[in-house]
Formats: structure tokens, sequence, C-alpha cells
């Protein structure tokens, strides 16, 4: 088995502050986007007094699922006696 080597990243490069720019860019768009459901309202999900499933619910069961899928893979090596 090889050995982890861990190196000290340095800060200065101009690829390091593009990725950075573009990871703190990607957060700000995703809570200008919370911000705006929050305020707008039901609408932007795709939900009104006819359509209860909007894109809240639909992300919450596809998180419960995803969890559960993850649990059973996990649960594989208890199951059939393997560490």
């Amino acid at each position: 088995m090889s050995t982890l080597r861990f190196q000290i990243l340095k800060n200065s490069g101009a690829g390091y502050r593009l990725v950075l720019g573009l990871l703190v860019l990607l957060a700000g768009a995703g809570l200008v986007a919370a911000h705006y459901m929050e305020s707008r309202g039901h609408q932007v999900t795709g939900m009104d007094n006819q359509i209860v499933w909007g894109l809240p619910h639909v992300f919450a069961v596809y998180l419960i699922l995803a969890a559960s899928g993850a649990l059973n893979a996990a649960s594989v090596s208890s199951v059939f006696g393997r560490t």
C-alpha cells in the first residue's frame, strides 16, 4: 500500500485564483437563487393550488431515496460478514 503525500498549495497562482473566483461566483449564484425562491414564493418552483409537487418536494424525496440507496450499499459488507 502506498503512502499519502500531502503538499501545501500556494495561493499565489493565477489558476488558483481563477478556480477560487469561479467557486465564489457559483456559491453567490446559489444564494441569489435561494433568496429568489424564498421571496417570490411557490410559483417559482412550479407549485400552485393545483400542483403540490414542486421542486422542493421532489428534491427532498430524491435526497431521501439517495440516502436509503447509499445505506443499502454500505450495509452489504456487514450483511455478508465482511469488514
